[in-house]
């Protein structure tokens, strides 16, 4: 069955991306093992937005950031908040996000996303076969919309982006837009449609999914917290909070953003929380065709099986600072300016959640040393987790197989080499 045949591999983390790849490294025959604190999904990947985003290519890290920093500092209320009681512990990954922002670094950034972007579908296509995984997603691309000429010519630059990336993005007037999604406000004018981008109707039930499957297939699921990992000779030991001790020849770590806080990791990894809300409302008569984003504060309506979800603001706060639940109120009326049939009334969940964050805006994919570590990793994806993680999988088993070169963008010492 190939490199991976009877290897043992624990997967640390029952995530998108931890369930992904625990499925795909077991379809190449390695014995996994798959260990999480809490039922699969239960974190991040529950609460996002859904969406399989092909076109998001551009790293957060773009020439001309740090004039944006006073507005993150003063304007509560804007798509992206910087607290400043964060600042002093961010400064290392800050120093870093500065330097990906260079036009050349920037212009690299882009080029590796987007190679990883163009493999998300066809990925996903490979890991939901003959699985019931395949029944959560829709194939209805991707709308952006806006009423502002002035925001349109942001969005004539994510067309150029896309074309040439090789993404399809096709730009709408109102009458296009009211035919594409009726349920619009008749004064939204400018359109952006991605018709190659899908969405599933609920990403716990994906992760719950590729759960399923994984143990279908042969793998083995455990419920621990583990709070420490040491290597040996034979591999990894890992020590559970309850005492447990779990022995494994190579262990990938598939934690989020907390990845980087395992005792024993023996590295520093660049991951920054980057906290995101979103509320999810009940079942209504809207009928919505596909995810729809209003562009101006990038906020984005998907309709899921218990109802909408809207999600949006990206907030630099840290782990510790309680959520501001004020922020996921503030995207309601928002979504209702753009959808006036929107039942904003019935909330039936609120979420807040920190995706792992890297300064260049690319996953950390490897081992989290050096090149014999038996200790790897697989986080940093931001906001694209779940676009990602098929793809992501894949990768990291190529190289768990032998097969690296593909992985060397993504290794999670790439800053540590270059601050040296």
């Amino acid at each position: 069955m190939g490199a991976l045949s009877g290897q043992s591999i624990t997967v640390l983390g029952a995530g998108v991306i931890g369930t992904a790849l625990a499925l795909t490294l077991r379809r190449r025959g390695a014995d996994v093992t798959l260990v999480e604190a809490t039922c699969p999904g239960a974190a991040c990947s529950a609460g996002n937005g859904g969406m399989i985003q092909i076109g998001s290519s551009l790293p957060l890290a773009q020439p001309g950031i740090l004039r944006q920093v006073p507005g993150m500092i003063t304007d509560p209320e804007g798509a992206l908040v910087l607290r400043p009681a964060r600042i002093p512990a961010m400064l290392p990954w800050a120093r870093d996000f500065l330097r990906s922002a260079r036009p050349q670094a920037a212009e690299a950034g882009e080029k590796h996303l987007a190679s990883l972007l163009a493999g998300a579908t066809p990925a996903w296509d490979r890991l939901r076969a003959s699985s019931p995984v395949a029944d959560l997603f829709r194939e209805r691309g991707e709308l952006y919309v806006t009423r502002s000429a002035q925001v349109f010519a942001g969005l004539e630059h994510k067309r150029a982006v896309c074309a040439r990336n090789g993404v399809t993005a096709d730009v709408l007037d109102g009458p296009a837009l009211r035919r594409m999604e009726p349920a619009l406000a008749p004064d939204y004018a400018h359109g952006l449609y991605l018709p190659g981008s899908s969405y599933v109707i609920s990403p716990k039930a994906v992760c719950q999914a590729l759960h399923d499957q994984f143990l279908a297939e042969g793998g083995q699921a455990m419920l621990h917290r583990v709070a420490e990992i040491r290597r040996n000779a034979d591999g990894v030991i890992l020590h559970a909070i309850d005492g447990t001790k779990m022995n494994t020849r190579r262990l990938v770590i598939a934690t989020g953003a907390v990845s980087g806080q395992m005792r024993g990791l023996g590295t520093r990894l660049p991951l920054e929380p980057l906290r995101g809300y979103n509320v999810t409302l009940g079942a209504a008569d809207l009928a919505l065709n596909g995810p729809v984003i209003e562009a101006e504060m990038n906020i984005a309506v998907t309709p899921m099986t218990g109802g909408p979800r809207v999600a949006g603001t990206l907030e630099f706060a840290g782990f510790r600072r309680a959520p501001d639940w004020r922020r996921a109120e503030m995207l309601l009326p928002l979504a209702q300016r753009m959808l006036p049939g929107l039942d904003t009334a019935c909330v039936t969940e609120r979420w807040s959640g920190e995706r792992p964050g890297t300064p260049d805006s690319l996953p950390l994919l490897g081992p989290a040393t050096d090149k014999d570590d038996p200790v790897w990793v697989a986080t940093g994806h931001g906001m694209l987790g779940l676009t990602l993680a098929a793809h992501s999988a894949e990768l990291v088993a190529d190289g768990l197989a032998g097969d690296t070169a593909a992985l060397a963008p993504f290794h999670p010492a790439r800053f540590r080499r270059r601050a040296a």
